[in-house]
Protein backbone atom coordinates (compact mmCIF):
# COMPACT_ATOMS: atom_id res chain seq x y z
CA UNK A 1 0.00 0.00 0.00
CA UNK A 2 2.82 2.44 0.79
CA UNK A 3 4.44 1.65 -2.56
CA UNK A 4 1.19 2.37 -4.40
CA UNK A 5 0.77 5.68 -2.54
CA UNK A 6 4.34 6.67 -3.44
CA UNK A 7 3.80 5.79 -7.11
CA UNK A 8 0.54 7.73 -7.19
CA UNK A 9 2.23 10.78 -5.67
CA UNK A 10 5.06 10.60 -8.19
CA UNK A 11 2.71 10.19 -11.14
CA UNK A 12 0.59 13.15 -10.03
CA UNK A 13 3.75 15.27 -9.82
CA UNK A 14 4.76 14.09 -13.29
CA UNK A 15 1.35 14.95 -14.71
CA UNK A 16 1.43 18.40 -13.09
CA UNK A 17 4.74 19.14 -14.79
CA UNK A 18 3.33 18.67 -18.29
CA UNK A 19 2.23 21.68 -20.33
CA UNK A 20 -1.53 22.32 -20.28
CA UNK A 21 -3.05 22.32 -23.77
CA UNK A 22 -6.11 21.08 -25.60
CA UNK A 23 -6.11 17.52 -26.85
CA UNK A 24 -5.97 18.60 -30.49
CA UNK A 25 -2.73 20.51 -29.85
CA UNK A 26 -0.68 17.65 -28.37
CA UNK A 27 1.58 15.94 -30.87
CA UNK A 28 2.80 12.36 -30.80
CA UNK A 29 6.28 13.27 -29.60
CA UNK A 30 4.79 15.03 -26.57
CA UNK A 31 2.58 12.04 -25.79
CA UNK A 32 5.56 9.69 -25.98
CA UNK A 33 7.55 11.98 -23.70
CA UNK A 34 4.73 11.86 -21.17
CA UNK A 35 4.71 8.08 -21.17
CA UNK A 36 8.49 7.96 -20.83
CA UNK A 37 8.32 10.19 -17.75
CA UNK A 38 5.51 8.16 -16.22
CA UNK A 39 7.24 4.86 -17.00
CA UNK A 40 10.39 6.07 -15.27
CA UNK A 41 8.43 7.30 -12.24
CA UNK A 42 6.51 4.01 -11.83
CA UNK A 43 9.09 1.41 -12.87
CA UNK A 44 12.41 3.18 -12.41
CA UNK A 45 15.16 1.85 -14.67
CA UNK A 46 13.40 -1.47 -15.32
CA UNK A 47 12.84 -2.31 -18.99
CA UNK A 48 9.25 -2.52 -20.21
CA UNK A 49 9.34 -4.89 -23.18
CA UNK A 50 6.88 -4.78 -26.08
CA UNK A 51 3.87 -6.90 -25.15
CA UNK A 52 1.88 -6.52 -28.37
CA UNK A 53 1.93 -10.28 -29.00
CA UNK A 54 1.14 -11.17 -25.39
CA UNK A 55 -1.68 -8.92 -24.18
CA UNK A 56 -4.39 -6.55 -25.39
CA UNK A 57 -6.49 -3.64 -24.16
CA UNK A 58 -10.15 -3.66 -25.21
CA UNK A 59 -11.65 -0.17 -25.19
CA UNK A 60 -13.69 2.03 -27.48
CA UNK A 61 -11.76 4.29 -29.84
CA UNK A 62 -14.07 7.14 -28.81
CA UNK A 63 -15.79 6.84 -25.43
CA UNK A 64 -19.55 7.37 -25.20
CA UNK A 65 -19.22 8.71 -21.64
CA UNK A 66 -15.79 9.88 -20.46
CA UNK A 67 -16.79 9.35 -16.82
CA UNK A 68 -17.64 5.66 -17.32
CA UNK A 69 -15.30 4.03 -19.84
CA UNK A 70 -15.25 0.20 -19.88
CA UNK A 71 -11.72 -1.21 -20.09
CA UNK A 72 -10.73 -4.87 -20.45
CA UNK A 73 -7.18 -6.23 -20.29
CA UNK A 74 -6.65 -9.65 -21.89
CA UNK A 75 -3.57 -11.83 -21.45
CA UNK A 76 -2.45 -14.66 -23.71
CA UNK A 77 -2.32 -18.13 -22.16
CA UNK A 78 1.47 -18.20 -22.02
CA UNK A 79 1.65 -14.87 -20.21
CA UNK A 80 -1.33 -15.51 -17.92
CA UNK A 81 0.42 -18.54 -16.42
CA UNK A 82 3.36 -16.33 -15.38
CA UNK A 83 1.72 -13.05 -14.40
CA UNK A 84 1.88 -11.61 -10.90
CA UNK A 85 0.45 -8.11 -11.48
CA UNK A 86 -0.97 -5.66 -14.01
CA UNK A 87 -0.63 -1.87 -13.98
CA UNK A 88 -3.23 0.28 -15.76
CA UNK A 89 -1.96 3.78 -16.60
CA UNK A 90 -4.05 6.57 -18.13
CA UNK A 91 -1.31 8.90 -19.27
CA UNK A 92 -3.13 12.25 -19.32
CA UNK A 93 -5.31 11.82 -16.25
CA UNK A 94 -4.56 14.00 -13.20
CA UNK A 95 -3.66 10.78 -11.35
CA UNK A 96 -2.36 8.55 -14.15
CA UNK A 97 -1.91 5.24 -12.31
CA UNK A 98 -5.54 4.10 -12.34
CA UNK A 99 -5.01 0.66 -10.88
CA UNK A 100 -2.48 -1.93 -9.73
CA UNK A 101 -3.93 -5.45 -9.92
CA UNK A 102 -2.07 -8.19 -8.01
CA UNK A 103 -3.05 -11.82 -8.61
CA UNK A 104 -3.10 -14.57 -6.01
CA UNK A 105 -2.91 -18.37 -6.35
CA UNK A 106 -6.70 -18.75 -6.70
CA UNK A 107 -6.93 -16.35 -9.67
CA UNK A 108 -7.36 -16.97 -13.37
CA UNK A 109 -5.77 -13.74 -14.67
CA UNK A 110 -6.52 -14.06 -18.38
CA UNK A 111 -9.09 -11.24 -18.32
CA UNK A 112 -9.80 -8.36 -15.97
CA UNK A 113 -12.19 -5.49 -16.62
CA UNK A 114 -13.17 -2.28 -14.91
CA UNK A 115 -14.57 1.19 -15.69
CA UNK A 116 -12.45 4.35 -15.63
CA UNK A 117 -12.60 8.10 -16.00
CA UNK A 118 -10.75 9.68 -18.93
CA UNK A 119 -9.86 13.36 -18.61
CA UNK A 120 -8.46 14.04 -22.09
CA UNK A 121 -7.49 12.34 -25.32
CA UNK A 122 -4.82 9.95 -24.11
CA UNK A 123 -2.93 6.72 -24.33
CA UNK A 124 -3.86 3.90 -22.00
CA UNK A 125 -0.98 1.66 -21.02
CA UNK A 126 -1.27 -1.82 -19.55
CA UNK A 127 1.97 -3.20 -18.12
CA UNK A 128 2.16 -6.81 -16.97
CA UNK A 129 4.68 -7.95 -14.36
CA UNK A 130 5.65 -11.62 -14.35
CA UNK A 131 6.70 -13.66 -11.33
CA UNK A 132 10.32 -13.49 -12.45
CA UNK A 133 10.20 -9.69 -12.54
CA UNK A 134 9.88 -9.01 -16.27
CA UNK A 135 7.62 -6.25 -17.58
CA UNK A 136 5.59 -6.30 -20.80
CA UNK A 137 3.54 -3.31 -21.95
CA UNK A 138 0.99 -2.32 -24.55
CA UNK A 139 -0.71 0.99 -25.43
CA UNK A 140 -4.07 2.02 -26.85
CA UNK A 141 -5.20 5.53 -27.75
CA UNK A 142 -8.67 6.67 -26.70
CA UNK A 143 -10.64 9.82 -27.44
CA UNK A 144 -12.52 11.12 -24.41
CA UNK A 145 -12.47 14.28 -22.31
CA UNK A 146 -13.80 15.69 -19.06
CA UNK A 147 -14.43 12.42 -17.25
CA UNK A 148 -12.61 13.33 -14.05
CA UNK A 149 -14.66 16.49 -13.47
CA UNK A 150 -18.01 15.23 -14.79
CA UNK A 151 -20.86 15.53 -12.24
CA UNK A 152 -21.75 12.41 -10.28
CA UNK A 153 -24.45 10.29 -11.84
CA UNK A 154 -26.31 9.82 -8.54
CA UNK A 155 -27.70 12.05 -5.84
CA UNK A 156 -24.94 12.46 -3.24
CA UNK A 157 -27.24 11.81 -0.29
CA UNK A 158 -28.40 8.55 -1.86
CA UNK A 159 -24.82 7.61 -2.70
CA UNK A 160 -23.75 8.04 0.92
CA UNK A 161 -26.78 6.08 2.11
CA UNK A 162 -25.76 3.13 -0.06
CA UNK A 163 -22.05 3.54 0.62
CA UNK A 164 -20.16 0.26 0.60
CA UNK A 165 -23.00 -1.98 -0.52
CA UNK A 166 -21.80 -4.70 -2.89
CA UNK A 167 -23.26 -6.93 -5.58
CA UNK A 168 -21.61 -10.02 -7.05
CA UNK A 169 -22.85 -11.84 -10.14
CA UNK A 170 -21.39 -14.93 -11.77
CA UNK A 171 -21.27 -16.21 -15.35
CA UNK A 172 -22.27 -19.84 -15.93
CA UNK A 173 -22.06 -22.72 -13.45
CA UNK A 174 -19.00 -23.21 -11.20
CA UNK A 175 -16.97 -26.36 -11.80
CA UNK A 176 -14.01 -27.67 -9.86
CA UNK A 177 -10.67 -26.77 -11.40
CA UNK A 178 -12.18 -24.56 -14.12
CA UNK A 179 -12.12 -20.74 -14.35
CA UNK A 180 -15.29 -19.10 -13.05
CA UNK A 181 -15.99 -15.49 -13.96
CA UNK A 182 -17.42 -13.02 -11.46
CA UNK A 183 -18.50 -9.39 -11.63
CA UNK A 184 -18.23 -7.17 -8.54
CA UNK A 185 -20.01 -3.83 -8.12
CA UNK A 186 -19.33 -1.58 -5.12
CA UNK A 187 -21.67 1.30 -4.34
CA UNK A 188 -19.39 4.29 -3.77
CA UNK A 189 -19.28 7.81 -5.29
CA UNK A 190 -15.54 7.53 -5.90
CA UNK A 191 -15.40 11.32 -5.95
CA UNK A 192 -12.36 12.65 -7.77
CA UNK A 193 -12.06 15.99 -5.95
CA UNK A 194 -12.56 17.74 -9.30
CA UNK A 195 -16.35 17.53 -9.40
CA UNK A 196 -18.61 20.42 -8.46
CA UNK A 197 -21.82 20.12 -6.42
CA UNK A 198 -24.45 21.43 -8.82
CA UNK A 199 -26.45 23.01 -5.96
CA UNK A 200 -23.79 24.59 -3.74
CA UNK A 201 -21.21 25.14 -6.52
CA UNK A 202 -18.54 23.86 -4.12
CA UNK A 203 -16.08 21.17 -5.08
CA UNK A 204 -16.86 17.73 -3.66
CA UNK A 205 -13.87 16.41 -1.66
CA UNK A 206 -12.04 13.38 -3.06
CA UNK A 207 -13.49 10.17 -1.60
CA UNK A 208 -12.65 6.94 -3.37
CA UNK A 209 -12.13 3.21 -2.95
CA UNK A 210 -8.38 2.67 -2.67
CA UNK A 211 -8.08 -1.10 -2.07
CA UNK A 212 -10.20 -4.13 -2.93
CA UNK A 213 -9.08 -7.56 -1.70
CA UNK A 214 -10.81 -10.66 -3.07
CA UNK A 215 -10.29 -14.16 -1.69
CA UNK A 216 -11.71 -17.63 -2.34
CA UNK A 217 -11.82 -19.89 0.73
CA UNK A 218 -9.16 -17.66 2.25
CA UNK A 219 -6.79 -17.91 -0.73
CA UNK A 220 -5.97 -14.59 -2.45
CA UNK A 221 -7.60 -14.09 -5.84
CA UNK A 222 -7.04 -10.43 -6.67
CA UNK A 223 -6.03 -7.23 -4.93
CA UNK A 224 -6.76 -3.90 -6.60
CA UNK A 225 -5.05 -0.71 -5.43
CA UNK A 226 -6.85 2.15 -7.14
CA UNK A 227 -7.39 5.88 -7.22
CA UNK A 228 -9.70 8.63 -8.52
CA UNK A 229 -9.43 7.39 -12.12
CA UNK A 230 -11.79 4.50 -11.33
CA UNK A 231 -15.40 5.43 -12.11
CA UNK A 232 -18.25 6.01 -9.68
CA UNK A 233 -19.56 2.69 -8.27
CA UNK A 234 -16.35 0.74 -8.93
CA UNK A 235 -16.83 -2.29 -11.15
CA UNK A 236 -14.47 -5.23 -11.44
CA UNK A 237 -14.74 -8.37 -13.57
CA UNK A 238 -12.32 -11.18 -12.77
CA UNK A 239 -12.08 -14.97 -12.63
CA UNK A 240 -11.02 -17.55 -10.06
CA UNK A 241 -10.72 -21.34 -9.96
CA UNK A 242 -12.97 -23.23 -7.50
CA UNK A 243 -11.10 -26.02 -5.71
CA UNK A 244 -13.77 -27.29 -3.29
CA UNK A 245 -17.41 -28.42 -3.66
CA UNK A 246 -18.46 -25.77 -1.16
CA UNK A 247 -16.65 -22.46 -0.86
CA UNK A 248 -16.93 -18.73 -0.41
CA UNK A 249 -15.77 -15.63 -2.25
CA UNK A 250 -15.06 -12.73 0.10
CA UNK A 251 -14.41 -9.06 -0.66
CA UNK A 252 -12.85 -6.51 1.67
CA UNK A 253 -12.72 -2.91 0.49
CA UNK A 254 -11.24 0.20 2.06
CA UNK A 255 -11.71 3.78 0.94
CA UNK A 256 -9.67 6.97 1.28
CA UNK A 257 -11.48 7.86 4.52
CA UNK A 258 -10.39 4.50 6.04
CA UNK A 259 -13.91 3.06 5.95
CA UNK A 260 -14.03 -0.73 5.60
CA UNK A 261 -16.64 -2.77 3.74
CA UNK A 262 -16.84 -6.57 3.79
CA UNK A 263 -19.14 -9.06 2.07
CA UNK A 264 -19.11 -12.77 1.12
CA UNK A 265 -20.95 -15.01 -1.35
CA UNK A 266 -21.24 -18.84 -1.30
CA UNK A 267 -19.93 -20.85 -4.25
CA UNK A 268 -20.97 -24.49 -4.73
CA UNK A 269 -18.97 -26.15 -7.50
CA UNK A 270 -19.76 -29.32 -9.42
CA UNK A 271 -17.07 -31.75 -10.67
CA UNK A 272 -15.19 -30.50 -13.71
CA UNK A 273 -15.97 -31.67 -17.21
Amino acid sequence: MRRMAMILALSVVAAASWPVSGHAEVDEATRQARWTELRDQIFGDRVVEDGAELLAIDAATRAEDAAIVPIKIRLGDGLSRRVSAVYLVIDDNPSPLAGHFTFGPAADPREIATRVRIDDYTYLHAVVETRDGKLYGIARFIKAAGGCSAPAGKDQALAIQRLGQMKMSFTGEPRLGEPYQAHLLISHPNSSGMQMDQLTRDYIPADFVRTVKITYNGAPVLTLESDISISEDPSLTFAFVPTAPSGEVSVEAEDSDNRHFVHSWPVKAEPGS
